[in-house]
Parts: structure tokens; C-alpha cells; sequence
């Protein structure tokens, strides 16, 4: 006797071969969104775990699905920092993955990120989200940047301060602004801040500021003398002066 099988559980069967097997990104996403529909705890993290490996690949959609899940606490425990990072992670995705490009642009939404921009606390959670990843701030506008730092953000105001410094992202260079927003942000603490606080000094020689600060960031983490900074490319960068 033939033994018939349901065709939904047989491509079921055979898209979860194909995502935990060949590690296939667009099938690792399409087995999350199964599970998603599903609509229970046990299928919301399953969705998650599966969002992610896919995501891990670069798929633009699972990298906003992951921010959505982060958003809403799907699967998850809910993270606006994390939703912020997803969300930006999939717009670089979608921007920069030709291959993905075309429906990306359709079934990504674009939007969303946008409204979350608008948000009252979107400069408090990019912030946060930066003292995660400091290189998210290279993808957000120089202007959301200039907001949070006006609103005291330390990890904005140094990154504020070190476009002042090279005149880049459609600001001049100006000096004086650089050394405020990295003073600003060095006095609050942030590690990155003092660091090229201590920086900025070393280059103009004033090597008493710098050694000054130098002093204040060893004081913080003993032993310290290098430190990785974001803004020089993940180089190590030594700050003996």
C-alpha cells in the first residue's frame, strides 16, 4: 500500500532539509516564517533562532524580521537597541546585496526604521545600541547624530566630535567643535571619548592635555595603553604619548 503524504508537510520536510542541512539562508528564513505563523511561545523563539542563522548570512529580510522580533519581544526578550541594530543591519543588506536587491526593496520595509527614527527615545536607544556596536553610528544621518549628542549622549557626541575632526559626512572641519563634543563626552566617562580626546591633544602636541586623559582612561581600566576604537577601522591604535 502507497503511503501518501500530506504535500505541505512534504515540502515542510523537504525547505528544513535544505535550511539545517545546506545552511541556505532564503531557506532558513522561509522555515522561520512557518514557524512565525504558528503564533506560540515555542514557535516564536524557534522563528527567532532561525531569523537569526539566516540572518548571520546576510539576508536582508531576516535581519529586519530580527528587529521586529527584537521591537515586539517576539521569541525574545524585547530590545529597542537590538531592534535599532537589526533594522539598520537589514537597510545596509537590502542597499548593498544586488542579488537581493530587487524583492528586498518590496518585502523589506523600509518605513519602519524611519517611524523608529521619529521616535522620542530614539536617541537614548541608539546610544545604548552603540555601546554595543559603536560602528552603528556610521550608519545613521550626521544629523540624528547631532541631535543625540545634543541630548548628551556620549557615544554620539564623539562620533560628532571625530566628523568635526576630519571634515567628513558634509561637515567642515573645524577644530574647536571636535575638541567641545569630544571633551563633552570623554567628561561623561565613555571610554572611546576619552580616548580620542587623548588623541586630538597628541596631534596638536599638547602632550600635558593628552597624557592628562591618558592618565584618567588608565585610571579607569588598569593596565590599559591600548584601546580599540571604532573610528580608526578596528585597528589598535597605541595611545602612549
Amino acid at each position: 500500500m502507497e503511503i501518501r503524504i500530506d504535500p505541505r508537510l512534504k515540502g515542510y520536510l523537504e525547505l528544513r532539509e535544505k535550511a539545517l542541512k545546506e545552511r541556505d539562508a532564503e531557506a532558513l528564513y522561509q522555515l522561520a516564517q512557518i514557524h512565525a505563523r504558528m503564533k506560540d511561545k515555542k514557535n516564536e523563539r524557534k522563528a527567532y533562532e532561525l531569523y537569526k542563522s539566516s540572518a548571520t548570512h546576510g539576508y536582508a529580510k531576516a535581519r529586519f524580521m530580527m528587529g521586529l522580533c527584537s521591537e515586539k519581544g517576539i521569541g525574545v526578550k524585547q530590545s529597542l537597541p537590538m531592534a535599532i541594530t537589526w533594522y539598520i543591519r537589514a537597510e545596509i543588506s537590502a542597499a548593498s546585496d544586488i542579488a537581493d536587491r530587487s524583492d528586498a526593496a518590496d518585502e523589506l520595509d523600509r518605513e519602519r526604521l524611519h517611524i523608529f527614527r521619529e521616535e522620542p527615545g530614539f536617541a537614548t536607544e541608539l546610544d545604548d545600541a552603540a555601546y554595543e556596536r559603536p560602528d552603528i553610528l556610521e550608519f545613521v544621518t550626521i544629523e540624528e547624530i547631532a541631535i543625540a549628542a545634543e541630548q548628551g549622549k556620549p557615544y554620539a557626541q564623539n562620533c560628532l566630535g571625530h566628523n568635526y575632526c576630519l571634515g567628513t559626512n558634509g561637515l567642515e572641519k573645524d577644530l574647536e567643535a571636535a575638541e567641545y563634543w569630544h571633551r563633552m563626552s570623554a567628561e561623561q566617562g565613555c571610554e572611546v571619548g576619552i580616548h580620542n580626546l587623548a588623541q586630538f591633544y597628541k596631534r596638536a602636541e599638547r602632550y600635558d592635555a593628552a597624557v592628562e586623559w591618558i592618565h584618567i582612561n588608565n585610571h579607569r581600566q588598569k593596565n590599559l595603553y591600548f584601546y580599540r576604537s571604532p573610528w580608526y577601522h578596528g585597528r589598535k591604535v597605541n595611545i602612549r604619548v
